[in-house]
């Protein structure tokens, strides 16, 4: 799937996407932004979040576009238009600039996803009791949003859902020149835990800016017999993630000098959290574990 935009209108095959317009918007931008915050929305479906964006209960939210499950995709707001998705945010960006208030400096996607769950019977379900199976189970890296550092479900994106989300950005990037694709939960960590750890950053980032393979060739595995701690940077002063067991998966993503960006691969070979390991305790995933 692929997209263009055209004076601030996402096209598919030179026709505009489904446009529900929000009323909920800031004026046009001062600059083009160069950075993307990726969202879920914690309902259901895609056409519901539109909706709500400009419906007078809302208290003032909106975002640019909003991804369904199914891959569909509804404009609310122009991409030549300030949309207000990000709320009290800041974010030091690639260029060392600190932005406060984001807004006005970046471009809101939403994905329809329930987010975290709650644990119903021998199960998991959201908020409105909508069950869910095969949820993702971990910790948010900022905390889950009850405070809890326990692990919950989340519900997982669809790949459909991944699909449009990522062919969308790649049309941003040909039309703004897009640097940086940051969650909600890294420009207002307090507030906020979209799109959460269900949601690969590494590997959506790798996917939309490039750099590998699809093959997936760069595959390596933890080495050391007691295992290899995953860390949320690159170096000792991060904190650990995690201790990945010998034999655990990885796929490269990014490598800063001796530390490599990580996806790592459940036994069913999904992505399930990434992170970053040192590259001295890895080897070629040559074959199984």
């Amino acid at each position: 799937m692929s997209f263009t935009i055209k004076n601030g209108t996402l096209r598919h095959q030179n026709r505009a996407v489904e446009q529900i317009a929000s009323t909920f918007t800031d004026g046009p931008f001062a600059a083009p932004p160069r950075i993307v915050v990726m969202h879920y929305t914690a309902g259901a479906q895609a056409r519901s979040s539109a909706e709500w964006f400009r419906n007078s209960a809302n208290p003032g939210a909106s975002a640019h576009v909003v991804v369904d499950r199914d891959g569909s995709v509804i404009q609310c707001v122009a991409f030549d238009t300030i949309a207000q998705h990000a709320g009290r945010s800041r974010w030091r960006n690639s260029a060392g600039e600190t932005l406060i208030g984001l807004n006005a400096t970046s471009f809101g996607i939403e994905l329809a996803n329930w987010g975290n769950l709650h644990a119903s019977g021998t199960g998991w379900a959201s908020y409105t009791g909508v069950a869910i199976p095969d949820p993702v189970i971990a910790v948010h890296r900022n905390g889950n949003p009850d405070g809890s550092r326990k692990p919950i479900g989340w519900e997982r994106f669809a790949p459909a859902q991944i699909d449009t989300a990522a062919a969308i950005v790649r049309a941003l990037i040909a039309s703004f020149a897009i640097t940086e694709i940051v969650g909600h939960d890294d420009i207002a960590p307090v507030r906020k835990s979209d799109p959460g750890p269900a949601f690969d950053m590494a590997r959506f980032r790798t996917r939309v800016f490039g750099g590998r393979s699809e093959q997936g060739d760069a595959l390596i595995r933890v080495s050391p017999e007691s295992g290899l701690n995953l860390r949320s940077g690159p170096g000792t002063h991060f904190s650990v993630s995690e201790l990945l067991p010998r034999g655990t998966l990885l796929e490269e993503v990014e490598v800063e000098g001796n530390w490599v960006q990580v996806t790592v691969i459940d036994a069913a070979g999904r992505p399930r959290a990434s992170g970053w390991v040192h590259r001295r305790f890895t080897e070629p995933a040559t074959g199984p574990a």
